[in-house]
């Protein structure tokens, strides 16, 4: 079954969209979020892959290639996002997303179709995004470059989403993720150093910053990432699209119920639109033949 990866990939990359959040606006540079987890997150893939004897050399090029495209540039320009954009925004732009990725998808994949209850779909959960983020103050004193870093990344990601499914089928999810991570890691280091950007704060780390960034690598970037190729190996990208719709949901359930954050009525209406567009439009975006690699 495909749905509980996409839930739980969700769940895991919204709560880390909240901590590396918590990091930026602590000083840690947006450049620096992106790689320490992300290496960390390599170093437990390739263990784990030496052990199980899972290590395929064929597909080194095509996990390097999702490493940069898929995952590293576009989370840090979500990083480089969370700079100037409040993360509701942040949120609300990351979910236009999926509608490039269902209309590529289309072109694509046969077996997916772009329909009417697809689009109705997209359009509900996108309305959700928006209800949730409707409270006073969230887009006000937004920074213009800083939402168009945070487009920029909402379209790689959702183009090289087409990508993720296509390498997934040929050469196995699990057989990706040790070269896509490391790759996701050392490019922000290196584009850091060329940019002059600052990777470690003055007077250095905070006292559990690095143990933030290896939750994140851990849970995220390894676990995330594991669940998001395996899901792309046995659905549509249409339906693994839907991740994205996910995210401010566990955002907003996070505040109420660890923050103590006020249930409001534009909460609960957008969160029955998120449900209603993700019911919608993954039902609209099975497969007609389920496709997958023999043996993993």
């Amino acid at each position: 079954m495909v749905w509980p990866l996409i839930v739980f990939t969700g769940l895991v990359f919204g709560i880390s969209g909240l901590l590396s959040k918590s990091l930026i606006d602590r000083g840690v540079d947006s450049f620096t979020v992106t790689a320490v987890p992300f290496l960390i997150g390599g170093g437990v893939a390739w263990l784990v892959a030496w052990r199980a004897g899972d290590i395929r050399w064929r597909a080194l090029g095509a996990g390097a290639a999702l490493g940069v495209i898929n995952s590293s540039v576009p989370a840090l320009l979500f990083n480089i996002g969370f700079e100037t954009l409040s993360a509701g925004l942040v949120t609300l732009i990351l979910s236009l997303g999926p509608v490039l990725t269902a209309a590529l998808a289309h072109l694509v994949f046969e077996d997916e179709r772009f329909t009417r209850m697809k689009g109705l779909g997209l359009v509900l959960a996108f309305a959700g995004v928006a209800a949730l983020i409707a409270a006073p103050g969230v887009i006000e004193g937004a920074s213009y470059r800083g939402a168009a870093w945070t487009f920029a990344g909402a379209l790689l990601a959702g183009g090289s989403a087409i990508l993720m499914r296509l390498y997934a089928v040929r050469h196995g999810a699990l057989a990706l993720i040790p070269p896509q991570l490391a790759v996701a890691g050392v490019t922000p280091i290196v584009a850091g150093i060329v940019f002059g950007r600052t990777l470690v704060p003055e007077g250095g780390f905070a006292g559990n910053d690095l143990l933030i960034m290896a939750v994140i690598g851990v849970g995220a970037s390894y676990a995330g990432v594991r669940t998001l190729l395996l899901a792309n190996q046995r659905g549509t990208t249409g339906q693994v699209a839907m991740v994205a719709y996910l995210i401010p949901l566990v955002g907003v359930g996070g505040g109420i119920i660890f923050l103590d954050e006020r249930l409001t009525p534009w909460i609960v209406v957008g969160g029955g639109l998120i449900l209603a567009g993700i019911a919608l439009g993954g039902r609209a975006s099975s497969a007609q033949e389920p496709q997958g690699v023999e043996g993993v």
